[in-house]
């Protein structure tokens, strides 16, 4: 298998009720050209797959007799609707850019858009933050309204800054998710608000951020959260009934695990179902679907393999599930679509073992081990966030190691998600707690494995980078190659240059550069990187805004003035999640890099 099997694969996403309850989503595949693109098609399957579009779509939402999506018209996007009934596609908006839509029990349309296109070129002035975001590029600050189509044509509803950035219809008025104000915003307090008739009221929140909004005949139910535990706290499931809001439900609720075959967006509830709420928990390296009931009794839904996305019809329960060996497939009661049946795809199953560490709690992880005897070179590989987790998804990248000879140790330290709220916690102790339970589970996996000590490798992305930097820096010795992908190296630049810099920094090392700054450079790889020894492949995109340009490059210059073997990898006009769904070629460029790094330096 080679890292071309990309362009051959298929993917499901935006699972959501279509008509006479068959599930309606988008496929999306790879068409083939110089560069080769993503095309994504609306389509339903009734016990058969049926493609409602050959063009572009996102986002679609179902209201008889039509089928609403997105659609990329110049720069922006504009609103669309399908007649099911018969004819072509109709365009609804004519605007600078729609950002969302919602559809109203009584076929009301609401939208955000832009107000004004952005001039190619011009100045920008800003007032509050973030100004920008990974994968968006500049936001467009003081240019979104709310409107609602009246006739064909758009009325103005709300025009403010900060601008909703969610919403969701009910009978007794429009819910939105805003900051109060530029301050709130910058500090990610959201408050839920109801406009109707004109008027806007505050109804709950303030602490924290508020999301995945979902009305029902029993009231509001939303996640959120106030990040009393700083950035590893947990969401909680809301039930706003009766002017009250009530915790129903606790957790990392939603399918956190990382995987590198998937594209486009995937709800994972809140969604009501009649005889309660659904919702995704991420638990134990397994995203599980549960129905919380509006007293808040919950119950796992028996499903076989993680749950990426789902929808309830009046023909039940449809799912797209996951697990280490297949991307997503939908099931339910059509019986079982699988996108990529007749493709080739052979994913091992790793093995499972676990760390017991001798402060108390355990390590979990996997291991893949190649054909062979034996002892074989290992990768230990380390996940993003830090508040997500490896689990039952699967991970192209490290298939494409092991059959290349190259045993992928992989596992869920403290700071993981799906363990616990403790778990999940670092609480300022980033390469102390996570370093110790990494090279813990290293060290086991070295004994109770066919695996050769001598020959260790260690590589990982976001996070994950800024654990490779740390722990090349801390323990040259130990490793013989790394690789560090969109890494952390200088959180006094990452501060001001990220689109969660300020937050995210304070959340997870309490820290500011005026506050404490001799936390923020102790924790700062790059005040250890005269240490290093290990040969260090650097891969940065040029357009990431989470972990910026100038991470990887400082990095990289570093490692080649101090005479480490080392090579910078970095990818134009792309941002973040380049190894998840970067264009094609360049996916497969950046896979190319590795395997070519391990085989020299491995």
């Amino acid at each position: 298998m080679e890292p071309e099997i990309l362009l051959k694969l298929r993917f499901l996403s935006d699972l959501t009720p279509g008509p006479l309850g068959f599930p309606l989503f988008l496929l999306t595949d790879v068409q083939e050209g110089d560069p080769p693109r993503y095309r994504s098609r609306l389509a339903l399957f009734d016990g058969a797959l049926r493609f409602l579009t050959q063009e572009e779509a996102k986002k679609p939402r179902y209201a008889h007799p039509y089928v609403y999506f997105l659609r990329k018209v110049g720069e922006g996007q504009e609103l669309f609707r399908l007649d099911l009934r018969g004819g072509e596609a109709e365009r609804l908006t004519e605007t600078p850019g729609v950002l969302d839509y919602a559809l109203g029990p009584e076929g009301e349309v609401f939208f955000l858009a832009l107000k004004e296109a952005p001039k190619p070129g011009s100045p920008r002035t800003y007032e509050g933050w973030p100004f920008k975001f990974d994968g968006r590029g500049l936001l467009p600050e003081g240019s979104v309204a709310l409107y609602a189509l009246e006739g064909g044509q758009k009325k103005l509803l709300l025009d403010r800054f900060p601008a909703p950035k969610e919403m969701v219809p009910s009978p007794e008025g429009l819910y939105l998710v805003m900051a109060e104000d530029v301050q709130a915003q910058a500090e990610w307090r959201d408050t839920l608000y109801r406009l109707r008739d004109g008027s806007l009221e505050k109804v709950y929140g303030g602490f924290g951020p508020i999301f995945a909004l979902e009305w029902s005949p029993e009231g509001l139910f939303f996640l959120g959260h106030a990040f009393e535990r700083g950035g590893g706290t947990e969401a909680r499931l809301y039930h706003l009934h009766g002017g009250e809001a009530r915790v129903l439900f606790e957790g990392s609720l939603h399918n956190s695990l990382n995987s590198d075959l998937r594209f486009g967006a995937h709800p994972q509830g809140p969604k009501w179902g009649g005889d309660g709420v659904y919702v995704v928990r991420t638990e134990e390296g397994m995203a599980r679907l549960y129905r919380v009931g509006p007293e808040g009794k919950a119950e796992v839904v028996a499903v076989e393999g993680s749950v990426l996305s789902f929808a309830i019809t009046e023909r039940g329960l449809f799912f797209l599930t996951e697990d280490f060996t297949r991307p997503a497939r939908l099931e339910g009661p059509l019986g079982l679509f699988d996108p990529n049946e007749g493709v080739s795809l052979p994913l091992a199953e790793p093995v499972h073992t676990e760390w017991p560490s001798p402060e108390g709690h355990r390590v979990p992880g996997w291991v893949l081990l190649p054909e062979g005897e034996g002892p074989h070179p290992v990768i230990l590989y380390i996940h993003g966030g830090p508040h997500t987790a490896f689990g039952r998804a699967p991970m192209l990248e490290f298939q494409l190691f092991c059959q290349a000879g190259y045993a992928v140790a992989f596992c869920n330290p403290r700071g993981s998600t799906g363990y616990g709220q403790d778990f999940a916690l670092l609480e300022g102790a980033w390469g102390e707690r996570d370093e110790r339970d990494l090279l813990g589970f290293l060290e086991h996996v070295l004994v109770h494995f066919p695996l050769d000590p001598a020959r260790v490798g260690v590589a990982g992305g976001s996070y994950g980078g800024y654990m490779v930097n740390w722990l090349t820096a801390h323990h040259p010795e130990r490793f013989r190659a790394a690789v560090t992908d969109r890494s952390i190296c200088n959180w006094f630049s990452f501060f001001g240059a990220s689109d969660i810099g300020p937050r995210f920094t304070f959340m997870e090392l309490f820290a500011k550069p005026w506050e404490r700054p001799e936390v923020l450079w102790e924790k700062s790889p790059l005040r250890h990187v005269h240490q290093v020894r290990t040969p260090t492949l650097v891969v940065h995109s040029e357009q990431d805004h989470r972990c910026p340009i100038d991470q990887g490059e400082t990095w990289y210059t570093a490692l080649l003035h101090l005479g480490v073997k080392t090579r910078f990898f970095r990818v134009p006009e792309e941002g973040h999640e380049l190894s998840r769904s970067g264009r094609p070629d360049r996916r497969i460029a950046r896979l190319k890099a590795y395997l070519d790094w391990w085989r020299e330096n491995l």
